[in-house]
């Protein structure tokens, strides 16, 4: 080998020896990422408005403060960039605003931030927009319309709200999505495509950036750590990651890890009891299912606890209760006694009440996913009351239904607009099954406009009983979440309104 060539050979021979112990040291040295990081579903939008998934709404709850938000122990709602929301009536309210609060652009957060984006939602068509018409009943909100007749601002800081009728639960409905502020830049432009890529909002954090793999949330006081939501949709994929020490909190655990929680993550798991419950309502027009013997022995020939644990994944609690497990103030465990699987006293209750022939079809949206546990639960009556029970999916349910077509138990999904147990319960009266009872309703509408909605909870209760006891609609389950997390994290906590709440966020160095 020629003098030059052994020269250039050694120098890089060295070179590799010395590059090999310098890039341990610098990976060695390097701290490890300080930010948080949280695996979800990537959001369908972060427009306050239109949020209509659980990732959506951890988000949208960390950049934005809304006017009120829950305590995630008990649920109860609690002024936030309002100082106040009074009503002599509980039909006309006066919000009056903090003083001093900004968006993250540094432009005013005014009534006209509220009053002006709620505008948007109804006029826009956003998902939020039932909420003013359906539940609040803002007077003449109507979808697809540019003015609301109801909503007059003050000044500044106060506006007003004058619902079609008395509605004690209005202020803790102020906490959703849908009733967040917006930038006047953004209501005047209604370049709604921008402003939900990188949105502005008056909350904690703000989005530093947002790309199709993570969302990168920032604290607005420049201290503490920042957030990544990272895009992870496969449950399996966070449960590994969490369990490895590389993702601090994973908000979805897959079915076959259920019963390893425990042992996988010793106390870092926490369920979140939901705010929605599925039920198979009766219409009451026909006749051989309107006998509530006859519902309750439907009602207990179905095996919950199978379903769930099957078809269903794990991801629901058997249900004791016309009232979602999430909404805490006023729920009660176990109400629903005819919710409990009894074979022996559904066989004797069907035969009191002359027993059921024919054909029994179990009517249900397609493309909703519930085919799996209709199947399961058609299967389980035909096991335990040979009935020749029937899925029977349609296109178009709610039309159907009105349509008197529905021939049988049909679908009905509820999700409580508020933390409340009259929110919970007058959904199933719009149900469309043709329920009417002048005492459960009247009930329910004296807990709506009790003087608080404390008062409002022992009308609400007697409603429920009075629903339980004619069963129009039979309550079989509630979604809850799953949280798992890393030996990292710390303060994970979340509540059925806001999920995870990414503010307590914090993480051991």
């Amino acid at each position: 080998m020629k003098s030059s060539a052994r020269t250039a050979a050694l120098v890089a021979g060295a070179v590799v020896v010395l590059v090999a112990p310098v890039a341990a040291l610098k990976a060695w040295s390097e701290p490890a990422d300080p930010r948080i990081s949280v695996g979800a579903a990537a959001p369908a939008t972060l427009l306050p408005g239109d949020v209509r998934d659980a990732s959506g709404r951890m988000i949208a709850n960390a950049v934005w403060t809304g006017l009120v938000s829950y305590d995630p122990k008990t649920g109860a709602p609690a002024n936030a960039a309002a100082a106040s929301v009074t009503s002599p009536d509980r039909r006309v309210w006066t919000v009056r605003l903090r003083p001093g609060a900004t968006f993250q652009d540094g432009s005013p957060v005014t009534s006209r931030s509220f009053t002006g984006a709620w505008t948007a939602v109804l006029r826009e068509r956003w998902a939020g927009s039932r909420l003013f018409t359906e539940v609040a009943r803002v007077k003449g909100a109507r979808a697809g319309e540019d003015g609301v007749p109801g909503l007059k601002v003050k000044d500044d800081r106060t506006f007003e709200v004058t619902l079609d009728r008395p509605l004690n639960g209005f202020p803790a409905l102020l906490g959703d999505p849908a009733f967040f502020p917006m930038p006047e830049s953004v209501l005047a432009s209604r370049d709604w495509a921008s402003y939900g890529r990188t949105p502005v909002g008056n909350g904690l954090f703000q989005v530093r950036s947002r790309s199709a793999r993570e969302i990168v949330l920032r604290r607005r006081s420049g201290e503490g750590r920042s957030v990544v939501v990272r895009a992870m949709p496969d449950a399996k994929r966070q449960y590994a990651a969490a369990g490895a020490g590389e993702l601090d909190v994973a908000t979805l655990v897959p079915p076959d890890r259920h019963e390893s929680m425990e042992a996988d993550f010793g106390d870092r798991h926490l369920a979140v009891p939901g705010r929605d419950v599925t039920y198979l309502a009766f219409p009451a027009r026909v006749e051989r299912l309107s006998s509530p013997t006859v519902r309750t022995a439907l009602s207990m020939a179905i095996d919950r606890s199978a379903v769930t644990e099957g078809p269903l994944g794990h991801q629901y609690s058997p249900a004791d209760s016309l009232v979602a497990p999430g909404i805490r103030p006023g729920h009660r465990d176990g109400q629903c006694r005819l919710c409990v699987h009894d074979s022996k006293a559904a066989v004797a209750a069907l035969a009191d009440a002359g027993g059921l022939e024919g054909p029994l079809n179990l009517w249900y949206e397609a493309g909703r996913g519930d085919d799996a546990w209709v199947k399961a639960v058609a299967h389980g009556l035909g096991e335990e009351l040979k009935l020749d029970a029937r899925p029977h999916p349609v296109a178009d349910l709610r039309a159907a239904v009105d349509s008197h077509e529905v021939d049988g138990p049909f679908v009905v999904h509820t999700t409580a607009a508020y933390p409340a147990p009259a929110a919970a319960l007058a959904p199933l009266l719009d149900a469309g099954t043709g329920f009417d009872d002048e005492y459960a309703s009247g009930l329910l509408t004296e807990a709506e406009r009790a003087a608080t909605p404390e008062e409002g909870v022992i009308p609400a209760r007697l409603a429920e009983s009075a629903l339980l006891r004619d069963m129009p609609a039979m309550p079989l389950w509630s979604r809850h979440d799953h949280l798992v997390w890393s030996e990292r994290a710390r303060g994970v906590t979340a509540d059925a309104f806001t999920g995870l709440r990414l503010d307590r966020l914090t993480a051991r160095d």
